[in-house]
């Protein structure tokens, strides 16, 4: 790869923060919607766990868009040219996915798509606003890459990280709520409105062109020259293990509160109050450790700490009581967001300037495809054998990790292994 500078034209703080904050807030109110509130949502209906986890299978389009991103980044990057199109793909982006979650809300408020006869069909228009989002998300990352100065990516990913936890307040607690008050038609609507306000800050701006360089002109982003970088596939490596406690117990959160005792009004209040607090604080501290520990340090660091919070959650869950139990979970919920901090600072540092989007959608592509793979098989363990093995193996899974982040820490955080 080239070790050309990343001397790229950015937007001030005050410009590109909002605008980075909206784009995950909307990401992320598709991805809780399907992911929190559609599973607890059909446990209450009384489905099955194993039915449940199955929604994990949502993930698809974020597991699998690593195959379409070259093509989306060599249109947002057109070769041989100075000018962006991130703000153009991630508007219409947005817009497309507001218009569907506002076709599935007027079929259901006309009765067409009741969720106990038309599940199918729901998941269906999910399925197809996943796909639009997880498309759109290519430009999404290589606009926040771009745009944030090393120096600046602390507080970015701040930015981001809050976004994705305001965006899974509003997805998941925020759409439980609506849902049981007003019914899912109204739910989907409110979706939509949100998505819409949320484009306006980048919609406000203008994207700066970038500088055409002799290896701006001959380049053609691609998985390949992704995955030839040494870093690349080290941090995906890291990045997998960093994640597999949180995508085997994530999704079982809502089933075991509400299994425990909690309707399903009170786990939207928990999961838009408690859970939004709590994420917000670990977001914030997450900034605070990337600035003092910067790198792959932050990442063991932050990943110690939520393995010992799974820990606590699975020798609790046996017979704890359910506020106990709520209060491990809200410690997770910030330990998560202390996580997402630190890692997703380190894994943009290894990123191309040639090619951002394709190299930071193949970290968040594989995590997709972990999700995927670890709701089903959480869901699978907590029916079979317990939420407590379910949440131990979690907890096991982070200790490992801590283990060969930390050893794997030193190299990547060389300067001259980082360039690869």
């Amino acid at each position: 790869m080239s070790t050309t500078p990343r001397a790229l034209s950015l937007l001030r703080p005050r410009q590109v923060l909002p605008a980075i904050a909206g784009i995950y807030v909307s990401q992320t109110i598709i991805t809780a919607l399907t992911t929190q509130a559609l599973p607890s949502l059909l446990r209450e209906a009384g489905a099955s766990l194993q039915v449940v986890g199955l929604t994990a299978l949502l993930w698809i389009p974020w597991g699998l868009r690593f195959l379409w991103a070259p093509a989306v980044e060599r249109w947002r990057l057109p070769a041989g040219r100075a000018e962006r199109r991130s703000r153009t793909l991630i508007l219409a982006g947005q817009w497309l996915i507001a218009a569907i979650l506002m076709v599935i809300g007027s079929l259901a408020l006309a009765g067409h798509l009741a969720l106990a006869s038309y599940a199918g069909w729901i998941v269906a228009g999910l399925l197809v606003a996943s796909l639009v989002a997880a498309t759109t998300d290519v430009a999404s990352d290589g606009f926040t890459v771009e745009q944030l100065a090393s120096q600046q990516r602390g507080w970015g990913n701040v930015a981001q990280v809050g976004g994705s936890y305001v965006g899974a307040m509003l997805g998941a607690g925020g759409f439980l709520l609506v849902a049981g008050r007003l019914g899912l038609p109204w739910a989907l609507f409110s979706a939509c409105l949100a998505i819409l306000l949320l484009s306006v800050p980048m919609l406000l701006l203008q994207e700066p062109s970038r500088h055409v360089t002799a290896d701006v002109n001959k380049h053609r982003p691609g998985l390949f020259n992704a995955l030839r970088r040494s870093p690349i596939r080290r941090g995906l490596l890291l990045m997998l293990l960093s994640s597999i406690g949180v995508r085997l117990s994530l999704g079982m959160f809502g089933p075991f509160l509400l299994d425990r005792g909690l309707n399903i009004e009170q786990l939207g209040w928990f999961f838009s109050s408690v859970f939004i607090g709590a994420g917000l604080s670990g977001t914030f501290l997450g900034g605070l450790l990337v600035r003092l520990a910067p790198g792959w340090r932050a990442v063991w660091i932050a990943v110690a700490v939520k393995g010992c919070m799974l820990a606590a959650l699975a020798i609790a869950a046996p017979s704890a009581s359910l506020g106990l139990l709520m209060t491990f979970i809200v410690l997770i919920f910030a330990a998560l967001g202390f996580v997402w901090v630190a890692l997703y600072s380190a894994l943009m540092g290894l990123t191309s300037p040639l090619q951002s989007g394709v190299d930071f959608t193949l970290f968040q592509s594989a995590d997709a495809l972990l999700a995927m793979l670890g709701g089903v098989a959480g869901g699978w363990l907590a029916q079979h054998l317990g939420y407590h093995v379910c949440f131990g193996l979690a907890a096991m899974s982070a200790g490992v990790a801590v283990l060969v982040v930390r050893q794997q820490a030193t190299i990547l955080d060389c300067p001259d292994r980082r360039q690869g």
